[in-house]
């Protein structure tokens, strides 16, 4: 028997400061998902063509350089309620609350 679980840990969350210490420091980070995962499956990857690893874009980086803290929190108010296929996404009263 199988279960969806999902977790979602917003910035104005507890355990989003200790996820974050998790990963690259990266201003920009809106929300991370935590999933229970059951079962993984792949293919053999015998047709999955080579690519080569040239780095990390900066895309985000520069883009969010050039941000104070309150302007990212009003970018996600603004951007981030809804995904693009119009489910919720942030919870922005929260955050809204929490800046």
């Amino acid at each position: 028997m199988s279960r969806d679980y999902q977790e979602i840990d917003e910035p104005h969350m507890d355990e989003f400061a200790d996820l974050k210490t998790h990963f690259p420091d990266l201003t920009a980070i809106r929300n991370f998902i935590v999933v229970d995962v059951e079962r993984i499956m792949d293919s053999c990857g015998f047709g999955v063509p080579f690519y080569d690893y040239k780095g990390e874009r900066d895309s985000l980086v520069n883009w969010s350089a050039t941000k104070s803290e309150q302007e990212l929190v009003d970018y996600r108010i603004d951007r981030n309620a809804a995904s693009l296929d119009g489910l919720p996404g942030l919870d922005v009263d929260k955050m809204r609350q929490a800046s």
